[in-house]
């Protein structure tokens, strides 16, 4: 795979996992599978069956059945970020704004993880620990991770509080709105207001794109396999991308990213 400039996984504030809770993991699992063309592994953890998804011997991202106590809950894709010590991020949590929704639990592996929302609400989790990189990466590889970003109901909130947090820098262009986020002079994500078109009732959330060879083309592929197009194929900035949902609801997007 190609992967673009971006901060080590190993960095405290580097984005380094994404994954899917869902009801229906084998209905998932086989959506993937045939949209993006991933092989999986499964492996048993404490909490259930975890399942890996992987794209030219690469970890791409993990999907999990939802447990008992998230009964009722949406399917969703969650972005995780690196740490370098657990607790004191998320007292750093707590003091500026956001909310630690889940405590700390130990994974496979050694690593520590804990979920958390940022001041506006957007779910997101923290690793601590374990071996690095976990396989999260910015790829123009069709099947990769190939952007995260944060689409907000609260700009002014969420910047301080990532700078804070992840230690961020952030690059703001005026007339988008869309904001950059850096750390050691890569990129680690975006921000975007959340635009007018979107349902009130829609939270801010993280969003996690994967690369795609043709988002027309997998907008259609998405519908044949029963998920839904949210937002066709559209180009802004010289980015191309479309929001999609699979059938259990998990909202995705796809972006094609060149070879620069």
């Amino acid at each position: 795979m190609t992967d673009l400039p971006i901060a080590d996984a190993a960095h405290h504030g580097a984005p380094s996992w994404v994954d899917l809770s869902t009801p229906d993991i084998e209905g998932a699992t086989e959506f993937y599978v045939q949209l993006f063309g991933w092989s999986v592994a499964t492996t048993s953890t404490p909490m259930g069956e975890y399942h890996i998804a992987s794209m030219d011997d690469r970890e791409v991202c993990g999907m999990m059945a939802q447990g008992d106590e998230q009964r009722g809950m949406p399917a969703m894709w969650t972005v995780f970020f690196t740490v370098g010590d657990l607790d004191a991020t998320l007292a750093s949590i707590d003091d500026h704004g956001g909310a630690v929704v889940q405590p700390p639990i130990e994974i496979p592996g050694g690593a520590h993880v804990a979920v958390a929302t940022d001041p506006a609400g957007a779910m997101l989790a923290v690793i601590s620990g374990g071996p690095r990189p976990l396989g999260a990466y910015l790829s123009t590889t069709p099947g990769g991770v190939g952007w995260v970003e944060t689409l907000t109901r609260d700009p002014l909130a969420i910047v301080p509080f990532y700078e804070t947090v992840f230690g961020w820098q952030t690059r703001s262009d005026e007339v988008s709105g869309y904001t950059m986020f850096t750390l050691a002079d890569a990129n680690v994500g975006g921000m975007l207001p959340m635009p007018s078109e979107v349902p009130a009732e829609t939270p801010s959330h993280w969003a996690t794109y994967f690369t795609v060879a043709d988002c027309e083309a997998t907008a259609r592929r998405c519908t044949e396999l029963g998920g839904q197009v949210h937002r066709p194929a559209t180009s802004v900035g010289g980015v191309r991308f479309a929001v999609l949902s699979d059938p259990q609801g998990a909202t995705f997007s796809v972006t094609e990213l060149g070879d620069e």
